[in-house]
């Protein structure tokens, strides 16, 4: 397979999409062939939804961020958030599409923390492979929620919702279970989930502990703490994290210049980005660029 950087990475709505129906630009769920724009193999997207991908027949690839992954039948497939990823090589590929937006999902308040809101995707793993059994059991929660999809009545939106839940659920059980059920039922935790929403927000610009400790109006040290203890990781790196996502981003899937990307990501020059990325990587970012493409 060769994969090149693109000229650019397309940021994409479910409407922008264009489906034939959906909830209010909030929800759809439909076959691939419907939606071709999403399987253009020249293009590189950013979703401003959460996506289930059901792998129904033929074989393909889906690069998520930076790590590439097989499709095939019986794998079902979570993209997050702003995530970045492309498809190639697709051969007879077939698979049931579920996007929907964070607000849809949050929609019905049911008193139950592990469905509550969607807390519990983070961390969530981009795949996980169903057993035959397994996976007849969650087609056919898909097949419900696109017959209540289709009736578009009195409370469609709403069973639609609580059977997608159900779905997710389906899917945390298999990736895991309860260890990625963290919800927010203590203020540490709160701590971390709003660290993570403001680090996701503002990492181009802060990239020290103490500007997020000083927005959360508690001291760096806690910060500190409260992250390393709920995600095995200290504040700072992960801040790293996320700034060496984006770049591994940008790098993979745009033409853009490593100065080019330096200043896209707040460094004051080509240098300071380059020290900071081998510092976490262990290599340059041209030769992280040139590695992968040789890889391929």
């Amino acid at each position: 397979m060769s994969i090149h950087p693109n000229s650019s990475i397309h940021s994409i709505t479910i409407n922008s999409l264009k489906p034939s129906r959906s909830f209010d630009g909030e929800f759809v769920l439909s076959d691939s062939s419907n939606l071709n724009l999403l399987f253009n193999k020249e293009k590189s997207f950013k979703s401003k939804f959460f996506t289930l991908l059901i792998v129904n027949g033929g074989t393909g690839n889906l690069l998520i961020d930076s790590t590439l992954h097989n499709m095939k039948i019986d794998r079902v497939f979570y993209i997050n958030y702003n995530q970045i990823f492309r498809f190639s090589e697709l051969h007879n590929f077939s698979a049931q599409i579920v996007l929907f937006t964070r607000s849809f999902y949050n929609m019905i308040y049911t008193g139950n923390m592990k469905i509550k809101n969607d807390t519990a995707f983070s961390g969530l793993p981009s795949f996980v492979d169903f057993n035959k059994t397994e996976f007849s059991e969650f087609l056919l929660s898909v097949s419900d929620m696109q017959k209540e999809f289709s009736k578009n009545t009195v409370l469609s939106k709403e069973i639609v919702c609580l059977l997608l839940k159900a779905a997710m659920l389906k899917y945390i059980r298999k990736a895991g279970g309860e260890n990625y059920i963290d919800f927010k039922t203590n203020k540490k935790i709160s701590y971390v989930e709003d660290f993570k929403d403001l680090v996701n927000v503002n990492f181009k610009e802060l990239k020290r502990t103490s500007d997020y400790a000083a927005k959360l109006s508690i001291t760096a040290n806690y910060l500190n703490a409260v992250v390393k203890e709920k995600l095995d990781i200290s504040a700072e790196n992960y801040i790293q994290n996320r700034v060496i996502l984006e770049a591994e981003r940008l790098l993979l899937n745009t033409d853009m210049s490593v100065t080019e990307i330096s200043y896209e990501l707040g460094f004051s020059d080509k240098s300071h980005f380059g020290k900071y990325f081998k510092k976490t990587t262990s290599e340059t970012p041209n030769n992280f660029r040139k590695k992968f493409v040789a890889a391929q």
